[in-house]
């Protein structure tokens, strides 16, 4: 490794966390890609005992940053977003700041398997929503909202009142994950739900799940999650109930239910069908009359 004096990282570290806000990435994400970054950061500085510059970078810095996250224990899938992170950082300097070439691009991504989550049954479903019901009026709407539209929580928690059109019967999200935006329609079971709760609950704010501290901010994730824990346990259910969970839920009750997977992926959000597809092993039926055709 040969040491600059210019081209500070930590500097471009935060350059490239605000490239990814205007593209459209979620504040989750771009918070991720902070601490993987930093870690990485901190290791450089602790194996060459000097200030790292991003033109320092080399891939064997990067394969033998991998090899430290393995003895050090990390899961498989955590050392592969580790990678991911980077490369996409190295991606970024190159094509976007020019800063010499792309080593992030000489390292394979590990492969880790990634099964599916467990999820509810559909009577498990309706349990936990009751349950939210009891336990919340808001969290009923927030929780029905998650599973009758199947999207991730932070276009769900920043959702703005003007992007509710409850006369056509559709839901906006300006930014979702990838900087998309998508159209949804609301489902019948959650339209009357929206509609008592867009008008009664704290009406002043624009945001239709407002923090309870403040109008103008929108509910936490973090709260969000505490509380699924909370009508988790008052439904008597074990399944660890997360808002990935219950999206979860959303595509498989509707692939077990026969949804066309291309369906699926525009409610989904996905742009590659390959996302979607690995749902399609829940429901074998339809594969069924073209292995019939065996002897």
């Amino acid at each position: 490794m040969i040491f600059q004096i210019k081209n500070n990282f930590e500097i471009y570290i935060q350059k490239f966390l605000m490239y990814l806000s205007r593209n459209g990435y979620s504040d989750e994400t771009i918070k991720g890609y902070s601490k993987d970054l930093e870690k990485f950061f901190r290791h450089l500085v602790g194996t060459y005992g000097a200030q790292v510059t991003v033109l320092d970078i080399t891939k064997e810095d990067i394969l033998d940053y991998q090899d430290t996250l393995t003895r050090n224990g990390y899961a498989k899938n955590s050392i592969a977003r580790h990678i991911s992170t980077i490369k996409s950082f190295s991606k970024y300097l190159f094509n976007e700041v020019g800063c010499g070439d792309d080593p992030g691009s000489k390292v394979k991504t590990p492969k880790v398997y990634t099964p599916l989550t467990t999820v509810l049954t559909e009577e498990q479903m309706k349990r936990f929503l009751e349950a939210a019901r009891s336990y919340s009026p808001f969290y009923h709407v927030l929780t029905s909202f998650l599973y009758y539209t199947g999207s991730r929580i932070t276009p769900v928690v920043t959702l703005l009142k003007e992007h509710v059109y409850l006369q056509e019967k559709k839901v906006y999200f300006p930014k979702i994950k990838g900087g998309k935006d998508l159209y949804l329609p609301i489902h019948d079971q959650l339209l009357n739900l929206l509609d008592q709760h867009i008008y009664a609950y704290r009406k002043e704010s624009r945001y239709v799940f407002p923090s309870p501290k403040s109008l103008d901010k929108p509910v936490s994730t973090a709260d969000v999650r505490f509380h699924l824990k909370k009508i988790q346990k008052a439904a008597g259910i074990q399944t660890k109930m997360t808002p990935h969970v219950i999206r979860h839920c959303t595509a498989t009750h509707l692939t077990l239910k026969g949804a066309d997977q291309r369906y699926l992926a525009a409610i989904l959000g996905h742009s590659d069908l390959r996302s979607t597809m690995r749902y399609q092993h829940l429901n074998v039926d339809n594969l069924r009359d073209t292995l019939s055709i065996l002897d």
